[in-house]
């Protein structure tokens, strides 16, 4: 058996010691550790310590597909590891994600290939084919938002914030109380230039802090297990 030692990707949102302590590195670390990578993805593969020195974990795979990874998996998903296991510390907020399906990945790594996008672009939207579905296992206390509320009691939280600068917004759901309804006003903000961002954010955190303060307890204390967000 051989060590495995992950690759570490350094992003805002990440610890200066989470990852550091759990592979027993001095702490605290020079930048924010966010992920520490243990599969054999393209961009930032795992290394095996052998006897000859460190060996990628890519190159491994790539070099007896079968006898690393065994015939079902072969046949099942090709000749590469199939799943990317990441150990994450967010010491702050994570970036909103969206994953593309299955096609739209392949498709989009495809195009990308072919007009000569590097890999490690910043301008890269598709740095491998897959879809990345994903699964969380929690090692300490970890809160994440998914999905959106039913866009009915959506418009009735955004009335009780009582804030102006949301009435068109407001106006929109409450016009179309549906999933479109949500996604055209999900694509709205998402877009919002950053004057109208730097109105609209502090206004709601205010009508929120009122609220908070208010005798209407409807949206008060819905604890972990409450849809979403919106």
């Amino acid at each position: 058996m051989n060590l495995l030692r992950g690759a570490i990707r350094t992003y805002a949102w990440g610890s200066r010691t989470a990852i550091a302590e759990f592979t027993g590195r001095p702490t605290p670390t020079p930048h924010p550790e966010a992920e520490l990578w243990l599969g054999a993805h393209p961009a930032d593969p795992a290394y095996l310590e052998t006897g000859g020195g460190a060996e990628s974990l890519l190159e491994v795979v790539a070099a007896d597909p079968t006898g690393q990874l065994g015939a079902a998996s072969v046949a099942e998903f090709g000749d590469q590891l199939p799943f990317l296991l990441k150990v994450l510390a967010a010491d702050e907020p994570l970036s909103l994600q969206a994953h593309p399906s299955a096609q739209q990945a392949a498709d989009g790594f495809a195009r990308e290939e072919a007009a000569g996008v590097p890999l490690n672009s910043p301008v890269r939207n598709y740095r491998d084919r897959n879809h990345k579905p994903e699964l969380v296992v929690a090692l300490d206390r970890f809160e994440a938002l998914a999905g959106f509320r039913d866009p009915g009691d959506t418009v009735d939280l955004f009335r009780a914030l009582d804030v102006e600068a949301l009435t068109p917004y407001v106006n929109l759901l409450a016009g179309q109380s549906d999933a479109d309804g949500l996604r055209a006003l999900f694509t709205t903000w998402i877009t919002l230039p950053q004057p109208s961002l730097d109105v609209l954010v502090p206004a709601v955190l205010d009508g929120a802090v009122r609220y908070l303060s208010s005798d209407d307890v409807r949206f008060v204390g819905e604890g972990p297990h409450a849809p979403g967000v919106g």
